[in-house]
């Protein structure tokens, strides 16, 4: 996760079993997602590459896996590590996807939900690995939880972000700054510390969060696929953006790169 500190016990030759979906190697899952607060909703996206196998060696991919989900009218979760585990995790959670819950509350929810489950398929399992020892350790897969709180009235008033690393045992990670990435990170963290500001809407974050995934997938073929994107705001709840409307956001982007690439030569357009 962004933020946190990555374990490096695993930097060589331990992964997720074969068939996963999105595969983690070593600590860091490989993939993309994010949340992100605008001053009028949030903005969630996701790429859909899934690789399987060591990154040293050969591996193979497949781009049509499902990373971002509606978890509530105005709640949605992202996961970043073993597709096939968050999947299911989400098919037996038990929450009406319609319902009007606050999102703190919700989390508190989904993280019980994780944690029971998780501590039934991995009886035995170390929650992080340790030097020397030949216990196994659990699968990784991490969620981003976004959403609303609401007030007394019912109203849909305060949006709050939140991460569950696996390796903290799904300890719930309040972000205060506006946005959140898991997986390969640190592209899209240095566009965001460049470029995010308070205040900027839905509208222009989508394009944000877009050129994140698409810089980093150029530069990082763990990552990449269609961009999967939603935005939740406290009128229309959670919304998916369609895909011809992704696809324009990254069309856009190309243009702005390319015109930011003449600008350093003097180049006409």
């Amino acid at each position: 996760m962004a933020g946190l500190p990555q374990n490096s016990e695993q930097a060589f030759g331990m992964t997720t079993p074969q068939g996963g979906g999105s595969e983690t190697y070593g600590a860091k899952p490989m993939t993309l997602v994010l949340a992100v607060r605008g001053n009028n909703g949030i903005v969630l996206a996701a790429d859909s590459r899934g690789t399987y196998g060591d990154p040293r060696a050969i591996t193979a991919q497949n781009d049509s896996m499902i990373k971002l989900h509606r978890l509530a009218r105005h709640a949605g979760v992202l996961m970043a590590g073993d597709a096939g585990l968050g999947n299911q995790i989400l098919a037996t959670f038990p929450q009406d996807r319609a319902a009007s819950v606050s999102i703190s509350m919700l989390m508190e929810i989904f993280r019980h939900h994780i944690r029971t489950v998780y501590s039934s398929w991995f009886q035995g399992f170390a929650i992080q690995p340790v030097q020397g020892a030949t216990q196994p350790t659990r699968p990784q897969v991490n969620f981003i939880v976004a959403g609303y709180d609401y007030d007394a009235d019912g109203n849909a008033n305060t949006p709050a972000l939140y991460n569950l690393p696996c390796h903290y045992d799904f300890a719930p990670v309040r972000l205060d700054h506006g946005f959140v990435l898991d997986g390969v990170a640190q592209y899209g963290l240095y566009l965001f510390n460049r470029l995010y500001r308070d205040g900027y809407s839905m509208e222009q974050l989508k394009s944000l969060v877009a050129y994140a995934i698409t810089e980093t997938a150029s530069q990082d073929g763990k990552v990449g696929g269609p961009i999967r994107m939603a935005t939740i705001s406290s009128q229309a709840g959670y919304q998916d953006v369609p895909d011809e409307d992704v696809n324009s956001l990254v069309e856009e982007n190309g243009a702005r790169s390319e015109a930011l690439r003449r600008s350093f030569f003097g180049e006409n357009p």
